[in-house]
């Protein structure tokens, strides 16, 4: 039904043409000039197709890539927003290489050629991390850790699902990972019993998950200080690689 208005138009556009080029011929009598036209038309045809198939295609490709890419970016930031930020405290405030990320204090005064230069620098690095907390309080950390992952697990599986994310691979890297972390520690009941090896191999999974998070982490904050200035504020007023970070402005 929905191509039987397309046939009836074709065919009443191929009469009026007809009934044009008729009365043309009936009034001039000139078929030479109807003729020439007529193969004139026909000889741009190929460069009609090649405007449509090439250009405007490559035209429409780029503005659906970067319509992908917005929503891509407004997931990340949702990310962020219900559990990266989260995680990021989490991890760095148990870090014992906190040395290892101190140039982040510095964000306040990035501009978009020094986020390029960082997240360049960080694609494929492994930044050092070590769950640095004693024994005795190693199970509550963990503990603390499976119940939030546990909370947002639908989340994060909604996100691994979404088909967009196949155009972010470092992103969809850093949900897999996530999504391990949770299944290792969902299947060890009794964090209480954990032993030292056991502890080490869950310490090897979050390193994994803190690097590509801080690389996923600065991408979203060039994203938001291209497009939220406003909301990049809360961030870095809360960075949790600065100490001295204060929600509250002041003079």
């Amino acid at each position: 039904m929905k191509r039987d208005w397309k046939i009836k138009f074709s065919i009443l556009m191929i009469i009026a043409a007809i009934i044009i080029f008729g009365t043309n011929y009936l009034v001039l009598k000139d078929t030479h000039s109807i003729v020439s036209y007529v193969w004139l038309h026909i000889g741009f045809i190929p460069i009609d197709i090649i405007i449509v198939a090439f250009i405007l295609e490559d035209i429409m490709s780029r503005k659906e890539k970067e319509a992908i890419y917005e929503k891509l970016d407004m997931l990340i930031s949702t990310f962020f927003t219900e559990i990266g930020n989260e995680l990021i405290e989490e991890f760095s405030s148990a870090n014992e290489f906190k040395a290892s990320t101190s140039y982040l204090k510095a964000i306040p005064n990035w501009d978009d050629a020094e986020y390029d230069k960082q997240l360049k620098k960080l694609k494929n690095a492994n930044i050092d991390f070590n769950v640095d907390i004693e024994g005795g309080k190693r199970a509550e950390f963990l503990i603390n850790l499976r119940t939030l992952l546990k909370s947002k697990r639908e989340f994060l599986i909604n996100l691994i699902n979404n088909p967009q994310l196949f155009e972010k691979e470092e992103f969809s890297g850093l949900l897999i990972s996530i999504l391990h972390l949770d299944e290792e520690l969902e299947h060890r009941p009794d964090l209480n019993q954990i032993t030292d090896a056991d502890f080490n191999h869950l310490n090897g999974d979050i390193k994994r998950i803190y690097s590509k998070l801080i690389y996923e982490w600065i991408y979203y904050l060039k994203y938001l200080n291209t497009h939220y200035p406003y909301m990049i504020s809360l961030i870095i007023r809360t960075n949790p690689f600065d100490e001295d970070a204060d929600v509250h402005i002041k003079d």
